[in-house]
């Protein structure tokens, strides 16, 4: 992964992580001189960990709050004491930090001031940019705000309550979202906030949902560096890839940076989140301040997507003039980003003060928000943004609603695992085969079936690794994963015991999370298979599809047919492998044919009846169609039909016999095709080519 990925975003003037004094202030937590009695509240003994409740922790919001107000006590969370426990991995250290509730660091305070805004979030002397870049991004979709922050009305400072300085915030967490129960005490120095702030001082959602991802985190030192894309989906649910620009533009020479932006504008106009980063490349470029403004080794938060208007004449009041009545306009691509530091801006062409805005109309920029403000956000042209920014971290929100007008997204998730099952590496029951670098026992992974249906398809599969220390300070590394995503022929209804023509492959990461994009990919029958890096590694996961067509992903789990009720256990099956190849005519084999020249093929065993692909436009249509057989005798007999469609009724056009032996071997063959009523083979029309693989072995293919 990139550097920038674990980004260490301290500001310059506090290179070296913060030193506090947490745990002498911890015992005097009665607070005398305020007059107010905190209650500590002890938990269920699951020391942090999720389990099978959506509580954290097992400590349910209403409840504790329904005490503390029996009580008339504020809360303390013991949980996640106001002590070094929640700040350091190492608590031996003495510091100065001094635990505060809002009301004593400043007047009058509230979760929300004039709701919420990018730069309600200001990133502290913690390293943690990743989170607060992703924060930034989540007031641009106030619904999805809401679910993070819920009831925000109630958790709010009112006269008309009883404050119990307790907050609830919800994260998703491998398919569920978790709540998290907080007390409002908060790290200071001087009576300032450390962390994660709002530049308007009585303002705290910002500083109170940083605690609440601390705790979930462990403490408060594991948020220094991590991974954005991490970030993004604990915040909204949604699936999280990072775009390198570099091999995205390399990977399709024919794309261009209009159509990245086409496809960053598409998916922030739909509510994706998405943080930007520029790689450092050494340890030293890490917070390195170029000289256009922007940093290295940081996360900047994507706040708009725009074209904008602009009037690339002269700037005199005539030449306006005459560009209004002449209609002459151009659009520029503008992107708009915010800087977690709330200062340090890009100073390059359209930045703030820039004499590109000269070029806009007064009321566009009232519409655009244009300001002048060193608060850390700034627009800048999208071909200087491609230029600096390395990667771009999205979270996709796909609508999955029935009732909606927009563009609907189907659904579809399962819970696996990767285990070998205590079995030899390769065993039927191992499913713990590795990456495609392994092929011996690659196609031992838990294996997905789906049908595409439409040749114009969209579809994101996201992978997720379970934390298997949620909660807890020590954190163990991520397995690295991946997906592999496999044609197979179009009757396979049985596990790939090879593995088959890759259609796509994501990377592998050691993330907690990793995304596989596809798009028009042909239709077909296809195996999606998600895979550990290497072989034997073990822990469960959780695969998401969507897509813009109807689909199913379907476990597999048999590796051939089961041999029958009243078979004998000894009757060895055998499988063959037919893909029909092309069709050729040394006569016109039918004068009813129209121009439509739509062929296809049928084939026939005694059990099962097949149909390949329709191919269009030639006399001599061609095929990459494959399909799978199963038997149970050595001579195999199967009948093949070419058809031809039609407005009306198909019409059969030609026919051939094929016989199919178990020789262990793949054989090209060219079979005569026959009129429909004719049964001598001198009669043929043409040819038909088939490559057949049959074995005697049903866990070969």
């Amino acid at each position: 992964m990139f550097a920038c990925l674990f980004c260490v975003c301290l500001p310059d003037s506090h290179a070296q992580l913060m030193r506090f004094r947490g745990d002498s202030y911890f015992p005097a937590l009665q607070n005398t001189e305020r007059g107010v009695k905190h209650y500590e509240m002890s938990s269920d003994g699951k020391g942090g960990r999720i389990g099978n409740s959506k509580n954290f922790g097992g400590q349910n919001y209403q409840k504790l709050r329904k005490d503390c107000e029996k009580r008339k006590q504020l809360f303390v969370d013991t949980l996640f004491p106001p002590s070094n426990y929640s700040l350091f991995l190492e608590e031996g250290r003495h510091t100065d930090i001094e635990w505060k509730r809002p009301a004593e660091i400043a007047e009058d305070p509230h979760l929300f001031v004039e709701g919420a805004q990018p730069n309600d979030v200001t990133q502290g002397i913690l390293g943690n940019c990743w989170f607060v870049s992703a924060c930034s991004a989540l007031t641009h979709n106030l619904k999805l705000l809401e679910k993070v922050i819920p009831s925000p009305e109630d958790q709010e400072w009112s006269p008309k309550r009883q404050y119990c300085g307790i907050f609830r915030f919800c994260f998703w967490r491998f398919g569920r979202w978790i709540d998290v129960v907080i007390d409002d005490l908060l790290p200071t120095r001087d009576g300032k906030l450390l962390f994660a702030r709002s530049k308007t001082a009585n303002e705290f959602w910002s500083a109170l949902l940083e605690k609440a991802f601390a705790k979930l985190y462990g403490c408060y030192e594991n948020l220094v560096g991590g991974r954005l894309s991490d970030a993004l989906q604990d915040v909204s649910g949604g699936v999280a890839e990072t775009i390198s620009t570099r091999k995205y533009l390399e990977r399709d020479p024919a794309a261009s940076s209009t159509t990245l932006f086409d496809h960053v504008k598409t998916s922030f106009d739909h509510g994706a989140l998405i943080v930007a980063a520029i790689a450092a490349k050494t340890k030293e470029e890490i917070e390195m301040s170029l000289d256009c403004g922007l940093v290295k080794g940081h996360a900047y938060a994507v706040t708009a997507v725009r074209f904008i208007e602009v009037n690339k004449q002269k700037t005199s009041i005539g030449s306006k003039i005459g560009a209004f009545f002449s209609g002459h306009r151009d659009r520029e691509m503008l992107i708009r980003l915010q800087n977690p530091w709330g200062e340090k801006e890009w100073n390059g062409p359209w930045s703030d003060d820039s004499k590109e805005w000269e070029m806009v109309s007064e009321a566009h920029k009232r519409e655009l928000g244009i300001t002048v403000d060193e608060d850390g956000e700034f627009w800048m042209p999208w071909n200087e943004f491609v230029d600096h920014f390395t990667d771009i971290s999205l979270c996709q929100l796909f609508n999955t609603s029935h009732l909606s007008l927009s563009k609907r997204f189907h659904e579809d998730i399962h819970h696996g695992e990767w285990t070998t099952n205590g079995s030899k590496s390769g065993a039927p029951n191992d499913l713990a085969g590795g990456c495609l670098n392994f092929t011996a026992t690659c196609c031992s992974n838990p294996q997905y079936l789906l049908d595409v249906t439409t040749p114009q398809n969209e579809m994101y599969f996201s992978l997720t690794q379970m934390e298997i220390n949620e909660g807890l300070k020590r954190r163990e590394p991520h397995i690295s994963i991946g997906m592999h995503l496999m044609k197979v022929e179009r009757n396979r209804k049985y596990r790939v015991h090879q593995p088959m023509d890759g259609a796509a492959t994501s990377d592998y990461s050691n993330s907690r999370s990793v995304c596989l994009t596809v798009r028009d990919v042909a239709p077909g029958r296809y195996i999606l298979m998600p895979t550990t890096f290497a072989p034997r590694e073990q822990t469960t996961f959780l695969l998401r599809g969507y897509a813009d067509f109807h689909f199913k992903l379907q476990p597999l789990t048999r590796h051939v047919p089961p041999s029958g009720l009243f078979s004998c256990a000894s009757v060895t099956q055998s499988v063959t492998r037919l893909q029909i190849r092309k069709a050729e005519y040394h006569r016109r084999p039918n004068d009813s044919l129209d121009n439509s020249l739509k062929f296809y093929c049928i084939i026939q065993s005694d059990k099962e009846k097949c149909q390949t692909s329709v191919q269009v436009g030639s006399m001599n249509p061609e095929w990459n169609d494959l399909f799978l057989f199963h038997r149970k005798d050595r001579r195999q007999r199967y009948g093949i039909e070419l058809w031809h469609e039609r407005f009306g009724p198909d019409t059969l056009v030609a026919r051939a016999e094929l016989v199919a032996l178990m020789d262990n071997e793949c054989k090209e063959v060219d079979l005569p095709l026959v009129p429909p009523k004719s049964k001598s083979v001198s009669e043929s029309v043409g040819t038909i080519s088939i490559q057949m693989c049959a074995y005697d072995d049903p866990y070969y293919i």
